[in-house]
């Protein structure tokens, strides 16, 4: 009677962090061995992967074959082919995962609530253009630690090819026209944190096991943005500029010797109407418009974008970009003059949420703006936006960017003319940070009422701002300590007392205050 075959089972842990198991057994005398490779994320119950249970059952299985005389190893590596193959279809390809976690994230099904529409187009940018060229067509259980490591060297070397171009002089466009602006340390961390949340979420999912996205190699230092805001009288430059590019108050007169159209469009070009908004009310074609413009000998006149009325939203209520792109007239309160204030109805916070008092003088810009838009023939109705597009829609939050960005710029040509320093780098966050530094100054540093104005639940902002105020205030501890050696000197000397006196009461005054 033959002696039943025996064998044994080996477990190594692979260079990937998965398992090995390695059966071995004799066949005919001679040394055999299969080896199973663990599939990360198959221990769901979804009949992929192998582990220990499933290995040692398979063991059984060929010494069984082995004993009865028909194990092949062309065969056995069919059967381990199978079952690699059953493992790989249970695990889905980046490209599938990532669209299912989009559109769950998009449903509230993963995280507290569903994200903001802007959101979701910031991650379908991330997807679409920088993560799914990479790693799309990879299984999950594919994507290793060398794997992410390339992804943030292949971003961080065309960044910095881009910029090299750049300096070189290269005026680098995609396929619509639109300008190529290299990635900044923030974005390609956005694009690894980006990255780093849907494998983490793989890994909730029991697609696999460990998240090869996070660790201190694949970190991006991204150096502190230096925060700063706007002097009051840097404040009243960009607004001075920002009006000086925005159309005429009165547009030129336009007059017209016969005909009823060309009356028609005369009197509209000499409110201001846009060519695009006098086709649409008189319902003639664009080129009809502009044929009896050039007859008219009239310019194209410059289409009101309420530049100034902007910045001085931005800087004179602290508001977000995107919640004065998404405000609408129904959301001010303006029949009231001691109580102006407009109600932010949606916000990327619950604090958020909230009604913003207005100041007498901006309450008096809200009157203008909607005048003009009135007077322009932009729609004025309860559901139209404060500020408008062309195409009287809503506003992009890129294009006030650029409004703010532009006046900037001219702000600054204006004030080096006359000898003053430039205009910091200016943003619509920069108008809001210096929101906080004149509310703070002009409400004795009500901290609490400036964070309910501009929606924080966290005081990290404010408080930041306040810090600042306070440094810059501390700037003038030096001149009184030239008074006081000042002094210290004079009575030395023997002269006079009074300047002594004089500082220590201000100094005393000063901290009192």
């Amino acid at each position: 009677m033959s002696r039943a075959a025996t064998g044994g089972m080996h477990v190594k842990t692979l260079a990937d962090g998965t398992l090995g198991f390695e059966l071995r057994f004799r066949v005919r005398g001679h040394r055999e061995s299969v080896t199973l490779h663990e599939r990360a994320g198959c221990r769901c119950g979804c009949g992929g992967g192998w582990d220990e249970r499933s290995a040692r059952r398979e063991l059984g299985n060929v010494l069984a074959r082995v004993h009865a005389g028909v194990w092949q190893r062309d065969e056995a590596h069919q059967r381990v082919t199978a079952h690699d193959a059953a493992a790989s279809r249970a695990i889905p390809t980046f490209h599938e995962y990532a669209s299912y976690w989009l559109q769950a994230k998009s449903d509230g099904v993963l995280g507290e609530t569903p994200i903001a529409q802007n959101t979701r187009a910031d991650y379908l940018w991330r997807l679409r253009i920088h993560l799914l060229p990479f790693f799309g067509p990879r299984r999950l259980d594919e994507i290793d630690a060398d794997r992410c490591l390339a992804f943030k060297a292949h971003k961080v070397r065309e960044a910095g090819d881009l910029r090299a171009a750049i300096s070189a002089g290269a005026e680098l466009r995609d396929n619509r026209g639109r300008r190529i602006v290299p990635l900044s340390a923030s974005s390609i961390r956005k694009l690894l944190d980006t990255l780093a949340s849907i494998l983490d979420d793989a890994i909730e999912d029991g697609h696999i096991d460990r998240n090869p996205a996070r660790g201190r190699r694949i970190r991006v230092r991204v150096p502190k943005p230096s925060r700063t805001f706007l002097e009051l009288d840097e404040l009243n430059a960009l607004i001075d500029a920002a009006a000086e590019q925005d159309a005429p108050a009165t547009p030129a007169k336009v007059a017209a010797s016969g005909g009823d159209t060309a009356m028609k469009v005369a009197l509209r070009l000499s409110r201001g109407h846009s060519q695009t908004a006098i086709a649409a009310e008189l319902g003639l074609s664009k080129a009809t418009i502009s044929y009896h413009a050039r007859r008219l000998g009239a310019a194209t006149p410059v289409a009101y974008a309420g530049r100034a009325f902007i910045a001085r939203v931005l800087g004179y209520s602290g508001v977000r970009n995107s919640e004065l792109c998404d405000l609408r007239i129904r959301d001010v309160r303006l029949h009231d003059p001691a109580g102006a204030r407009f109600h932010i109805p949606d916000a990327k916070t619950e604090s958020g949420i909230r009604v913003v008092e207005m100041s007498p003088d901006l309450a008096e810009a809200f009157v203008e703006h909607l005048d003009r838009l009135g007077r322009a023939g932009r729609p004025t109705g309860p559901e139209d936006h404060v500020v408008q597009n062309t195409r009287r829609g809503r506003i992009s939050r890129q294009r006030v960017a650029q409004i703010v960005r532009e006046s900037a710029e001219r702000a600054t040509m204006i004030r080096r003319d006359r000898g003053l320093p430039p205009l910091p780098k200016t943003t619509p966050h920069a108008l809001r940070r210096t929101y906080i530094s004149i509310a703070l100054l002009a409400n004795q540093f009500d901290v609490k009422w400036v964070m309910s104005q501009v929606g924080h639940a966290d005081s990290k902002m404010t408080l930041d701002v306040y810090a600042q105020l306070e440094q810059r205030v501390k700037r003038e501890h030096g001149v009184r300590f030239d008074a006081l050696v000042r002094g210290a000197r004079a009575q030395l000397l023997g002269s006079d007392l009074g300047p002594q006196f004089e500082v220590s009461d201000a100094t005393d005054a000063d901290r009192s205050r």
